[in-house]
């Protein structure tokens, strides 16, 4: 599952093995805000190694929490 993270709040490397992010589509004005408990900046979606193959295969819709899915841009960006 994609972590909703601002640039405020980064994941560390190691949780869970994010290795690049891509953006919500309308961002920084997209709704997705951070899932840090009292944030409410614009979140960029943090990919982990099986949802970054996703995203070069083609899927641009991913899993954040809550039941909540969330279509990004065509760009990746690294880590």
């Amino acid at each position: 599952m994609a972590l909703a993270r601002c640039d405020d709040h980064r994941p560390d490397p190691v949780e869970p093995e994010t290795v690049s992010y891509a953006l919500p589509l309308g961002y920084p004005g997209t709704a997705v805000t951070c899932d840090v408990v009292g944030c409410e900046n614009p979140a960029r979606l943090w990919l982990s190694r099986d949802e970054r193959s996703a995203f070069v295969a083609g899927q641009r819709v991913f899993p954040i929490g809550g039941g909540v899915k969330v279509r990004v841009a065509d760009d990746l960006f690294p880590n």
